[in-house]
């Protein structure tokens, strides 16, 4: 099995080669929001570690992918703690901003899984308040939507990374990542949306430590990107997080939490654990 090197890429090697073809389409900058061509799909240097229902985990040195594809029926929750305030009018832009519980990864899967027969996987998902003030409750930094209706604007507001800000769209058989501004996120007609960080935004960019991303990929040219792909990693940069996604065909990708936030359960299974407790997350259920 052909390793791939995770150093960072520093230097456009040109030619023909598949590996060529790869570096040349990191070194290329192009606005989130557009249909760019999809990346090749060099996966197969990962190894499937679970499957069912149009999802699939993927693993390689510690770095964990899911593939969901949407169009054959496998989908993806966003999921919260029970909220204790609803912080009504409190919102950076003018909703709200709830407080909520915050649980382990273990409490989260027993009702993700407890409620949905077909759970695959869950994962940590939205950035929060991680204060001593926030140890059993704490409110989410950037807005979420869910079901249909907005649960947050968060805290954060232009305070916190103005212009670096991205949206997850999540409808049930596609899914888009775009620039984030507040007409944009109340005027989407997705059923669910979380609000990210770009890829470059500076959490700590070169540090090795927990990562989790996003990515949008359209698996069959047709110009609708109906795959989510999810990459976690207790030890990554966020260079390596982005290529790891780009790496499997990523069109877009966008930053979520990390550090000691990032943790992965699998079919019951801890992939990546962690002892901090978090707010919301992101279940992602097989298709039946």
């Amino acid at each position: 099995m052909r390793e791939k090197n995770w150093l960072p890429l520093v230097v456009l090697v040109m030619g023909a080669t598949q590996g060529c073809s790869y570096l040349r389409q990191q070194l290329i900058s192009t606005p989130a929001a557009e249909m760019t061509p999809e990346p090749e799909d060099l996966s197969s240097d990962f190894t499937v570690v679970a499957e069912s229902g149009g999802t699939e985990l993927y693993h390689k040195d510690g770095n964990y992918v899911q593939v969901i594809d949407l169009s054959k029926g496998a989908a993806i929750q966003l999921r919260n703690g029970y909220v204790t305030d609803p912080g009504s009018g409190k919102g950076a832009y003018g909703g709200n901003d709830p407080v909520l519980t915050r649980q382990t990864l273990n409490e989260a899967w027993a009702e993700f899984s407890g409620a949905n027969p077909q759970s695959f996987c869950l994962t940590n998902g939205q950035f929060f308040r991680n204060d001593q003030a926030s140890a059993t409750t704490t409110a989410l930094a950037f807005p979420v939507k869910v079901k249909g209706a907005i649960l947050t604007d968060g805290y954060a507001g232009d305070g916190e990374y103005p212009t670096e800000k991205m949206m997850l769209e999540l409808w049930a058989d596609q899914a888009t990542i775009k620039d984030f501004d507040p007409t944009s996120f109340y005027s989407s007609k997705a059923d669910e949306v979380i609000v990210g960080l770009k890829q470059d935004a500076d959490k700590q960019v070169d540090t090795i430590t927990g990562r989790t991303f996003v990515g949008v990929k359209d698996r069959d040219g047709d110009g609708i990107r109906e795959t989510v792909l999810i990459f976690t990693s207790a030890q990554a940069t966020q260079p390596q997080a982005a290529e790891a996604l780009r790496y499997f065909g990523a069109g877009e990708v966008m930053m979520l939490d990390g550090g000691g936030s990032t943790q992965l359960i699998c079919q019951g299974k801890t992939y990546i654990p962690s002892e901090r407790t978090i707010p919301q997350t992101i279940g992602v259920i097989s298709a039946p």
